[in-house]
């Protein structure tokens, strides 16, 4: 016979499978009648009887009829029991697929059901909570109209509303406005101006940006637009770098990547050693008397506001040349370079400043010779005279975006060149040094002196080309051999020099060639003009090879057993007295000065 049952009391046993069920037919008033075979006919898989959800042999629908509310609490337990096994037939907590029970025993043999372990379950659980917190910071910036998916409703300045109210005159008069209202007007627009601020952050309304070359500088008109595109391709490898020593900022400079080998995943930067520079006594860097920190914490400063910490791997003292290794991104390419650099030839400089922002100018090239307190391997910028403070360490690149230098801390604006830099970076992919012969002398070049100048020491010594000897370190071989301050060196191994560079070029070269790098001393052939003598002379010179610094020293001058006092006069009359206490050749040059100025030396 029919099992009755109300419909709210059938509803609240089976709430699984409601739909499930037919009518079997209609009584009277609210009840309604049942057929128990259809209805456990019409029930899920999962309901029937053997199935896992039921254990115990009858279906959970069949078991909550005419059951006291002790035998229903545990048929609940029971069916809560199962769930529970089920859910732990993944390691998730999540249910698997029902297809049946065969697959979930199956995956229950797999050792899927196998409980986590510690770390992976504190892994998952910090993987929900980051999603969480990127769902949260997502929607206060929809809500702060900072997201780019955000509504495209503007930001609205805040209105405070005034009542206006009557004299009996007819004035108009301000009402007092609720405190309430004004502090909440006051909250609104606080929050309007920092959204402002914040949308003022975006790339595209940032509104000052400090003019550069390529904006305001009318002779580039010419090459304006190309430059633009050649410029950015090469800012891909220009990095900022700056130094600390114990928290203490110790300098900032410019970099740029170099492809000189390594460990994967990292790269090479090369830059000025005056960045782990500390002590500068001297302007003559002949002396050699600078000082440095090779445990500097350095910090590289890369695109888009990402650090990285640098690690010292080589400084050389000679050419001020530092390389770090840095962690970088696989996408990062590589500059090419360009080690023909010709005289008047446009060239950028480029550098990054305090906010690792983009730094441009434009320069010509200027073949100069150097001061007494400078080295032979510079090249000059011409253009205006700025602080360098920043970019020096930077590339300098031509008009196809080749590297052709690096920039140099010179203050008047000078560059090394790629030729000597590409020899550099050999010897230190090869030998992990970076050594060159010490000629332990000054020079200057004949072709680059005021033409004037120039026509006087070819109507007295009938030579037009070669390098004049400025200043010969005292004890050195090239003042054992007999060269003196004034004579002129003509060839070197053979080859005619007519700059500084290109005897550094050639010195650089006999070491790149050489199979161990040179750890010994070298044998160099001269060619020298005895101005004295007006003879040519074979010098050959024993040098030493070293990757310090080169020394010059200037010859030290004799002591007197007494003093002489010279009182200088202009037309008679005494201008200042100078105390000599050391013999030098002033003696000489004070009387020729008076000659020549009509000065008495008394």
């Amino acid at each position: 016979m029919p099992l009755a049952v109300t419909q709210e009391a059938a509803r609240a046993m089976l709430p699984l499978a409601p739909r499930e069920w037919e009518w079997e037919g209609e009584g009277s008033g609210s009840r309604k009648s049942w057929s128990r075979r259809r209805m456990l006919s019409k029930t899920t898989p999962a309901l029937r009887r053997g199935s896992k959800r039921n254990r115990g042999g009858a279906s959970t629908a069949a078991a909550m009829f005419g059951m006291t509310t002790r035998s229903r609490g545990r048929a609940q337990q029971q069916s809560s029991r199962s769930k529970s096994a089920r859910n732990k037939l993944d390691g998730t907590g999540e249910r698997l697929p029902s297809e049946g029970g065969r697959k979930r025993k199956r995956a229950k043999l797999d050792g899927i059901s196998r409980p986590e372990s510690s770390s992976r379950k504190g892994k998952r659980s910090q993987d929900r909570l980051e999603k969480k917190a990127k769902k949260r910071n997502r929607r206060e910036e929809e809500d702060n109209g900072t997201c780019s998916s955000a509504g495209s409703s503007p930001l609205r300045e805040p209105y405070m509303p005034v009542e206006v109210g009557r004299y009996p005159d007819g004035t108009e008069i301000s009402k007092p406005m609720d405190s309430v209202i004004s502090y909440q007007y006051m909250d609104m627009q606080e929050d309007y101006y920092r959204k402002i601020a914040r949308q003022m952050e975006m790339p595209t309304l940032i509104p000052d940006i400090p003019p550069n070359c390529l904006v305001n500088d009318p002779l580039l008109l010419h090459i304006r637009e190309p430059s633009r595109k050649i410029v950015l391709r090469a800012a891909q490898f220009v990095v900022g770098i700056s130094s600390s020593i114990d928290g203490e900022p110790l300098a900032r400079c410019s970099g740029f990547w170099v492809d000189l080998g390594g460990e994967k995943g990292t790269g090479t930067v090369v830059t000025t050693a005056h960045l782990i520079r500390t002590k500068r006594p001297s302007l003559d860097t002949w002396l050699c008397k600078d000082e440095y920190a090779p445990n500097a914490q350095v910090t590289v400063h890369l695109r888009g506001g990402t650090d990285a910490k640098g690690y010292l791997l080589y400084h050389q003292k000679h050419y001020d040349l530092a390389f770090f290794r840095v962690r970088m991104d696989p996408s990062i390419q590589f500059p090419s370079f360009n080690d023909e650099v010709k005289c008047a030839q446009d060239i950028f400089e480029l550098g990054r400043d305090e906010s690792a922002d983009l730094m441009i100018n434009h320069g010509r090239v200027e073949y100069s010779n150097p001061t007494v307190y400078e080295r032979h391997h510079h090249m000059y910028i011409q253009g205006p005279h700025r602080n360098r403070e920043y970019d020096k360490g930077g590339p300098v690149i031509d008009l196809e975006g080749k590297v052709v230098g690096m920039i140099d801390s010179c203050p008047e604006g000078s560059f090394i060149p790629s030729s000597i830099l590409l020899k550099c970076f050999h010897l230190w992919r090869n030998f992990e040094r970076i050594r060159r012969p010490h000629l332990e002398m000054k020079i200057s070049a004949i072709s680059l002196l005021n033409p004037v100048h120039v026509e006087k020491i070819l109507i007295k010594y009938k030579i037009d080309e070669g390098l004049i000897v400025e200043e010969v370190s005292a004890g050195s071989p090239a003042e054992k051999c007999g060269i003196r301050v004034g004579d002129i060196i003509e060839c070197i191994n053979g080859k005619c020099i007519s700059t500084a560079m290109e005897l550094e070029n050639m010195l650089l070269s006999i070491v790149v060639n050489s199979r161990d790098g040179l750890n010994s001393a070298l044998d160099v052939e001269i060619l020298v003009y005895c101005t004295r003598r007006y003879l040519r002379r074979i010098k050959v010179l024993t040098v030493k090879v070293s990757e310090d610094g080169e020394f010059v020293v200037r010859e030290k001058l004799a002591e007197c057993t007494h003093s002489m006092i010279f009182t200088i006069h202009v037309e008679a009359e005494p201008i200042f007295v100078i105390n000599y206490s050391k013999v030098r050749p002033s003696l000489l040059c004070l009387s020729t000065w008076s000659k020549k100025r009509r000065l008495a030396v008394s």
